[in-house]
């Protein structure tokens, strides 16, 4: 049980801060746009925005920190009370979190290295290009298939999925 709260708190609270950003910078952009004529108006409009926005920041940050603050208290409280077999249990728990952690960071870290676009497979182009998972390397060996051999990074940028922003961070580790 707290360690699908702890959990919870790990994964939905940094996306609440995200939404948040993502709300302020439209609010922004409409005050430009409101405002595009008038200066002052523009920057009093902005001012409020991230006002408001720090203000909204700073509680979600308190209500965040005493979550988990009364979550470190109860799973105290709790181990305080275990008997030596479910105070092992614990452990077992901890432990299987860390490992589970560790494996998350090995998953997202990947052996970059360079890897020729017109012969590789869909897993090998996965394991090796940045920001490149399954489904996008399945759909650059589709489109390979159906389309022919790439010249240039350029014609990378045809694949449904990649942009130049992607290919551009891919650049150093094509061959072609």
């Amino acid at each position: 049980m707290f360690k699908k709260l702890l959990l919870t708190l790990a994964f939905i609270l940094p996306f609440a801060s995200q939404a948040a950003t993502t709300d302020t910078t439209k609010l922004i952009k409409k005050c430009e746009t409101k405002y595009k004529a008038d200066k002052q108006k523009k920057m009093d409009c902005i001012t409020k925005v991230k006002k408001s926005a720090k203000k909204e920041a700073d509680k979600a940050k308190k209500t965040s920190s005493s979550k988990v603050t009364d979550t470190k208290k109860d799973l105290k409280a709790t181990s305080s009370k275990l008997d030596s077999k479910k105070d092992t249990a614990k452990k077992s728990v901890t432990g299987s979190k860390k490992a589970t952690t560790t494996k998350s960071k090995t998953a997202v870290k990947k052996q970059l290295k360079a890897v020729n676009v017109n012969t590789a497979s869909a897993s090998e182009l996965a394991a090796s290009l940045p920001g490149i998972g399954e489904a996008k390397a399945k759909a650059i060996v589709d489109y390979r298939k159906k389309n022919g051999k790439f010249k240039t990074s350029k014609d990378l940028e045809k694949v449904t999925g990649l942009g130049e922003k992607s290919v551009g961070s891919m650049k150093k580790y094509l061959k072609f």
